[in-house]
């Protein structure tokens, strides 16, 4: 549904638009150049990319957790790797297909469907053999348990005068 502008005079009133077909012609343009992958909302669909889960990093006194949200899919679908200080968490969310050979006529579609691959360099301070991970309800938790020597804070060096 387009939009259109109202004309209105200094008193405050709207008025009908001067030029409904320019305006509409306008707004057309406008939808255009904004997405040009869909200038008409009933002729084209703009064809699924693929799709980056949500993720929540957060740092604890004894670890770093990832959470992941992973509506859909179960634990056979995901896998986590790692390899030289890099996580590798990667996975694929199949699109439904028909059922029993009945057509579906979708008016609204906002699922995403695809693969996705996502990385992390870890801290050094990050006990990598003792990463775990636990898959609940479509919300993966890693477990990125800290090491004893955590990296020391920064802090300034005085310069002796000799």
């Amino acid at each position: 549904m387009a939009l259109i502008k109202s004309r209105r005079p200094l008193g405050g009133k709207a008025l009908m638009p001067v030029f409904p077909a320019l305006d509409e012609i306008e707004n057309r343009m406008r939808t255009f150049f904004d997405n040009p992958l869909t200038p008409f909302e009933e002729n084209f669909v703009a064809p699924a990319i693929g799709w980056m889960p949500a993720m929540d990093i957060v740092d604890t006194e004894k670890e770093l957790l990832l959470i992941a949200e992973l509506p859909g899919l179960e634990k056979k679908d995901v896998e986590i790797s790692i390899e030289d200080g890099i996580l590798t968490l990667r996975g694929e969310k199949l699109e439904e297909k028909k059922e029993n050979g009945a057509e579906k006529k979708y008016y609204l579609f906002e699922r995403t469907f695809g693969s996705f691959n996502r990385t992390f360099t870890l801290p050094r301070f990050i006990d990598a053999n003792k990463i775990a991970a636990e898959f609940d309800k479509g919300v993966l938790k890693i477990h990125l348990p800290k090491t004893a020597e955590v990296e020391t804070k920064g802090r300034k060096i005085d310069i002796a005068v000799k």
